[in-house]
């Protein structure tokens, strides 16, 4: 299909505005860099591996991932996905969210943390309650098939006022389903009880899940995660 000249110099000059943003990124890291949109309230991740590159992001279902979480109101919105031959530039375009969340403390020192580690003796009592926050969303993502990870808090932020977390990457992560999604659910269930003080209890859930799974029982094994979820989501300023 023929393009018109109109299309092609606003092609061409939507390409020069995203070229002149990519070069200030509000974001980078191994194989994409974030910068802002030529969409107002919009950013681009951009990817900056090839579709054949061993670490190569799955554009697409990143994206659906996101998507799933978006409704839940737990990721920013997706507005879009580009894709180009051999994946080399790649984009997804989505909210830009810095107005309302902030990102999390870090040290410098040793690189990004787990979020689990804030659940750690010691930490911060907002930090404690942050970790069991983000558990029972990764609990809420397992329970809709997702499992999530690389959870670190250069993928994560908080709302400014509420303290609510909100995933912002999801290249590693996938569909899961079965003993694979029984596992999500209790790992993160796990993990949010150790954030909320209670690592007795997170030691027999886990144990309890475990064993049904290694005799077969997927079926019990979720009803025990889910039971378990069900104490998590009850858990609310506690810490």
């Amino acid at each position: 299909m023929r393009r018109k000249a109109g299309d092609l110099i606003n092609q061409y000059l939507r390409e020069g505005k995203l070229a002149t943003n990519r070069a200030e990124p509000i974001g980078a890291g191994a194989n994409a860099v974030v910068y802002a949109s030529d969409v107002p309230g919009n950013v681009m991740k951009q990817s900056s591996r090839a579709d054949s590159h061993e670490y190569a992001n799955d554009f697409e279902k990143e994206v659906n991932l996101q998507a799933i979480a978006a409704e839940m109101g737990i990721a920013p919105r997706v507005a879009g996905l580009e894709q180009f031959p051999g994946g080399i530039g790649n984009r997804i375009e989505m909210a830009d969210v810095r107005q309302n969340y902030e990102g999390l403390p870090q040290d410098p020192m040793i690189g990004p943390e787990a979020v689990s580690d804030y659940a750690l003796p010691g930490t911060r009592k907002d930090l404690q309650l942050f970790a069991v926050r983000h558990a029972q969303q990764m609990g809420q993502l397992a329970l809709k098939g997702v499992r999530l990870e690389d959870r670190h808090d250069g993928n994560v932020m908080r709302h400014k006022m509420t303290g609510r977390p909100l995933q912002l990457d999801f290249g590693i992560g996938d569909r899961v389903s079965g003993a694979d999604q029984v596992q999500a659910l209790a790992e993160a269930t796990a993990e949010g009880f150790n954030a909320a003080g209670i690592g007795d209890v997170s030691d027999i859930f886990r144990a309890t899940v475990y064993d049904l799974l290694e005799g077969g029982q997927v079926t019990e094994a979720m009803d025990v995660a889910k039971q378990g979820f069900s104490r998590l989501q009850k858990i609310k300023r506690t810490v």
